[in-house]
């Protein structure tokens, strides 16, 4: 965790371009950062949110029982009670997530992209498919992601098939550091959001220079940032990072 009154190191820039704050915990976005800068872009680390793990105990629901995660967060929180629930199946979003538990050495057997709804929609989709009898669903999440509309909605859709569990696996807060961080933002900088409530944070945060572009992964995060910027747009989950940035820094210059 960063010290109150770190500030952001933008890290070595491009020649030209814009340069991209990500905004995931930590740990992630160093590993985008990475990604990005052998990409030719320039890019720096700017955690917006931090999480904070809490207990899980293991899913004992009745029936064909799934589990879905839709975060790393998710992943690392409850990836340890997973395998005492013994599930019968694993969905994932991929492919963030979906490579998360594969480091836990789960495999899922689902996969969809474009965000929870996408998810729930493939879940229902499969289970029906393959005449799946009395499923029962599985699904830890933050404290903030239980508020979201989106999950809402996917879990409006499983509820069609069998019962829904959330469980609050962890919590997310702003890092102390990030009003700090915000002042040494370099002029014409980009943000990439994959969450909501990094969106959040950021703007609650302070801004001192808005950002001239603004990219968010999925529909919920879309919908917060839009609040803020009319020009938000989304980056399609497959396909790589780096080329969507490349490809809006090609169009607007």
């Amino acid at each position: 965790m960063s010290q109150p009154g770190t500030r952001v190191n933008p890290g070595p820039a491009a020649p030209s371009g814009t340069p991209w704050a990500i905004t995931r915990a930590r740990d992630e976005a160093g590993r985008v950062v990475t990604e990005l800068l052998a990409h030719g872009l320039s890019a720096f680390a700017l955690p917006c949110i931090e999480r904070i793990a809490l207990p899980v105990e293991p899913f004992t629901g009745p029936g064909h029982r799934v589990v879905l995660f839709t975060s790393i967060g998710a992943v690392e929180a409850a990836g340890a009670a997973l395998t005492r629930s013994q599930p019968i199946e694993v969905a994932a979003l991929a492919p963030i997530t979906a490579a998360a538990l594969g480091r836990l050495h789960v495999q899922p057997a689902i996969e969809a992209s474009g965000g929870v709804v996408a998810l729930a929609q493939a879940v229902c989709e499969s289970l029906q498919r393959r005449g799946v009898e009395q499923p029962c669903f599985w699904y830890p999440t933050s404290d903030v992601g239980l508020e979201g509309a989106d999950q809402a909605d996917a879990v409006r859709l499983l509820e069609r098939l069998g019962p829904v569990t959330r469980t609050v696996a962890y919590q997310t807060r702003a890092p102390a550091s990030l009003p700090a961080d915000l002042l040494a933002l370099p002029a014409g900088y980009g943000v990439f959001f994959a969450s909501p409530s990094a969106v959040t944070n950021f703007y609650a945060a302070g801004p001192g220079l808005p950002p001239r572009r603004v990219v968010c992964w999925g529909t919920s995060t879309l919908r917060e940032a839009s609040r803020y910027d009319a020009t938000a747009v989304v980056a399609p989950r497959d396909r790589p990072l780096a080329d969507t940035l490349k490809a809006l820094e090609n169009a607007h210059g």
